[in-house]
């Protein structure tokens, strides 16, 4: 890539800029424009501050490189006119990115404001500079009380991001997991598990599940993914999954969106244990003569009684992502996961390895026997727009190699 040093020169590097010397270890600044004033006033920060560079691109490229894990970069500057229509999105990734966090810096007015955002009207090096060196937002992802997750059930505040689903044989996308994420006006964006919990315990979920599965067969159906052959795993609560009326609104759901049944898995998600398998059975036989897949979501040593739940009409297994990063570090855990595939292809079932960040675990992963591969060496949990952008990167000749 080319990358535009602070004194205005061009050099070539592979990751965040580094010119003629150590690289600056705190700043690593990416600039989303297509405006000299900005570039200037950026390159102008970053001599100040003794950062070593600052790396230029469009917005489809930058989108590119906060999906996965190849760059870091402190800070993301977006110039709202030059950003493509793609702001949202790259805000999006800058703040749900993995430690350390990429704070978000927006160019000019912007549209609307956005909790963990901060705006630069003046196109100044020093106004930029100080922007940079202000305290980022708070990450510590606040929880919210009931009524406020009422409100969220109720409103337009429930979002989801697709995290991609690969074949280990060939490397293809074959899949999205929708993942609900909780969009507070005040408070930011929140991941699952500041929201989720609360829900369920509030006996809300099958209201969580309605609402994300609508937005999943949209979005699947919609003009960005209907060509690409794709299927999209939805996760179902267990005490959603008994019931007959939460079938029959997926049902009513996928036949408005126009999908086939057999382009939707349907992934248990264990947040108790499997007391009735009886029921379980029949919901999931159920689910199974309607056409639907059917997902072992987060398998581990603690998922209590696996046995009796492989032999139920489920189509796949996936194994727990905290496992998996562990396989090149632990006998043990390499003993349980190659026990697990071994029975889960003796019950015919595809088996997913969730949380493949490197090149070594997924090597190990394939060796090992599983099918696909789940993690942020292919992507992060993108938007919708953001995942036509990601799929180009991945499949060209020139995509990260596992």
């Amino acid at each position: 890539m080319m990358v535009e040093a602070s004194d205005g020169r061009e050099c070539c590097s592979s990751g965040p800029a580094t010119c003629g010397g150590s690289p600056a270890p705190d700043f690593t600044l990416l600039l989303v424009t297509r405006n000299a004033i900005w570039s200037r006033a950026v390159r102008g920060a970053a001599r100040a501050l003794g950062a070593g560079g600052v790396a230029i691109c469009d917005a489809h490229d930058a989108v590119k490189r906060l999906s996965g894990t190849n760059w870091h970069y402190s800070h993301l500057l977006v110039d709202r006119d030059g950003a493509e229509g793609l702001f949202d999105e790259l805000a999006d990734l800058a703040t749900e990115v993995a430690a350390p966090d990429t704070d978000i810096i927006a160019l000019g007015a912007t549209a609307k404001p956005r909790p963990h955002v901060r705006t630069i009207l003046a196109a100044t090096a020093r106004s930029v500079r100080e922007a940079i060196l202000t305290s980022p937002w708070p990450r510590h992802r606040p929880t919210i009380d009931l009524e406020e997750l009422r409100a969220a059930l109720d409103g337009a505040m429930i979002e989801a991001r697709y995290q991609p689903i690969i074949r280990f044989a060939d490397r293809q996308p074959v899949g999205l997991e929708a993942l609900a994420r909780l969009n507070h006006p005040q408070k930011g964006t929140l991941l699952p598990d500041r929201f989720v919990p609360q829900i369920e315990d509030a006996g809300l979920a099958a209201q969580l599940t309605r609402l994300v599965s609508a937005r999943a067969f949209t979005d699947l159906s919609g003009p960005l993914l209907a060509a690409r052959g794709l299927r999209m795993s939805v996760n179902f609560p267990l005490d959603v999954l008994l019931q007959q009326r939460a079938l029959d609104v997926l049902e009513e759901q996928r036949a408005a969106s126009g999908l086939a049944a057999d382009q939707i898995i349907v992934e248990l998600t264990e947040s108790r244990p499997v007391e009735d398998v009886v029921n379980l059975r029949r919901s999931l036989e159920r689910l199974r003569a309607m056409g639907y897949g059917a997902a072992i979501d987060d398998v581990g040593p603690a998922v209590p009684r696996l046995a009796p739940l492989l032999e139920l009409p489920f189509t796949s297994l996936k194994l727990d992502k905290d496992l998996v990063q562990q396989v090149n570090h632990s006998d043990e855990i390499r003993a349980f996961l190659t026990e697990t595939i071994a029975q889960a292809k003796k019950h015919g079932l595809v088996v997913v390895a969730e949380g493949i960040e490197t090149n070594e675990i997924w090597h190990r992963m394939h060796d090992m026997g599983a099918d696909h591969a789940q993690g942020f060496l292919a992507a992060r949990p993108l938007p919708v727009a953001a995942v036509p952008i990601w799929w180009d990167a991945w499949i060209s000749p020139v995509a990260p190699t596992a």
